[in-house]
């Protein structure tokens, strides 16, 4: 349950903005899907995937489970300190997609300027009603509800796979260190979860990524992977999304078997109940297969090599001479 901790100074506040302009704000402009069909899922999947991928999309396995309203993509996010961290992309929601900024329903509500938090309540959003799912069961030991998850089959040239996201959540910052359970997301590939803290093996969610808490004011300062967040709390306008906390920009590097069908699975839930909005940014053009990532030493041992054969060309040269 998302513990509503300023309704008092959310009506005054509302109350002295009701002169505000109305479309004031640059926020993201979200488009949702027509619908759950392979077509519309096939869309979503081909605005991630890289120019040249170097991976082969399975014919129609790309699939999409959840209320198509909850997903789409996005234009003008911004990368800038006002920006949701990725310009554009493929979102998936636990509510309704336009929650991220702008739109026809949401006019004007992008800078943050209310304390809703749930699409449908409070607002002219749609309500999300879908049911929770058990990929999430590794993630969540509470159930889930108003799941998005978009899946496909690919075969990649290389053995690894690469791709960026930005995780947000209503959850910051009143259910940060509350005891209550956070939002879930995942990036399972072959049915492994990689969406993970970098160095660790704690998933991304505002339970691991914050600056402190429980406030539904501005981060005390703090908390977890602290670097790795951005505030944005009701009223004080710093990004232009009505969602209160931001993760910086993840890219993940993800073990596949090169030249076999591998499976992705991308999915958001709500965890316990079915308040309190998440997303998933999905970067456009960011899904790739890429070789392996050498370690330090072997880079350390790369660049020795190209010394030494520099230094005998050298010799060789003047030898020459």
């Amino acid at each position: 349950m998302k513990i509503d901790l300023v309704r008092p100074l959310t009506v005054t506040l509302l109350a002295g903005c009701l002169a505000c302009p109305l479309g004031a704000f640059a926020g993201a402009t979200v488009t949702p899907m027509a619908d759950a069909s392979t077509a519309s899922a096939t869309a979503l999947v081909s605005a991630l995937l890289a120019p040249s991928s170097g991976l082969t999309l399975v014919a129609g396995s790309a699939s999409y489970i959840g209320a198509a309203t909850a997903s789409g993509t996005f234009i003008g996010g911004g990368t800038g300190t006002s920006g949701v961290g990725i310009d554009s992309g493929v979102v998936l929601t636990t509510g309704d997609a336009r929650f991220l900024g702008s739109s026809a329903a949401f006019p004007g509500d992008n800078a943050n300027k209310s304390g809703d938090f749930t699409a449908g309540v409070g607002n002219s959003l749609t309500v999300n009603n879908s049911p929770g799912n058990a990929l999430f069961s590794s993630l969540s030991s509470f159930g889930t509800a108003n799941a998005s998850i978009l899946g496909f089959q690919f075969i990649p040239q290389d053995s690894f796979l690469r791709l960026s996201l930005v995780f947000a959540s209503e959850d910051y910052n009143d259910l940060v260190n509350s005891g209550f359970p956070t939002d879930v997301f995942g990036i399972f590939v072959n049915g492994v979860n990689y969406a993970l803290v970098p160095g660790t093996s704690s998933p991304i969610s505002a339970s691991t990524v914050n600056c402190g808490g429980p406030t539904s004011g501005p981060a005390p300062g703090g908390g977890q992977n602290c670097a790795r967040y951005r505030d944005n709390p009701p009223f004080f306008d710093v990004i232009d999304s009505e969602i209160d906390g931001f993760t910086t920009e993840f890219t993940l590097l993800v073990p596949v078997n090169a030249a076999s069908v591998n499976t992705l699975q991308i999915g958001i839930a709500d965890n316990l109940d079915s308040f309190g909005d998440s997303a998933l940014l999905l970067r456009a053009n960011s899904i790739a297969s890429v070789a392996a990532v050498p370690e330090p030493s072997t880079y350390a041992l790369m660049v020795a090599g190209f010394l030494a054969i520099g230094q005998v060309a050298r010799r060789r040269r003047q030898s020459r001479k």
